[in-house]
């Protein structure tokens, strides 16, 4: 892994992730991600950032039980910038082939506070 640059992320799941086989048999889900961040002097809320996300083998097949569309998850991986082309322009895509990838659970819903018995305790 020397000289391939990692990335750590934290984002939504935009659609359902996609476990397939390829030709060889190897198990590989695909996800997008979609990473909004916010700008540390102004704190205001910078435009998402979309990222192709790979999960491969075991590994694979592990999240695709585990997170869903909507999931927030944090994504650590290799990242590489693909390319494709689309009407005679090429564009550019990053691509994470992910190491790991853990769901966040959401925040519990607020309740209100529990009623006192008096006690201190």
């Amino acid at each position: 892994m020397a000289g391939e640059a990692s990335i750590q992320l934290t984002g939504f799941v935009h659609k359902q992730p996609e476990l397939r086989i390829t030709n060889t048999g190897v198990p590989v889900l695909k996800m997008t991600v979609k990473v909004t961040g916010y700008n540390s002097r102004t704190q205001e809320k910078k435009d998402p950032s979309w990222y192709q996300v790979s999960v491969w083998r075991d590994a694979a097949e592990a999240v695709a039980e585990s997170v869903k569309e909507g999931d927030r998850v944090i994504v650590v991986g290799s990242l590489e910038i693909g390319s494709y082309e689309k009407d005679g322009q090429k564009r550019y895509v990053p691509e994470v082939s992910a190491f790991s990838v853990g769901v966040i659970p959401p925040k519990p819903a607020s309740s209100s506070k529990p009623e006192s018995d008096g006690s201190p305790w």
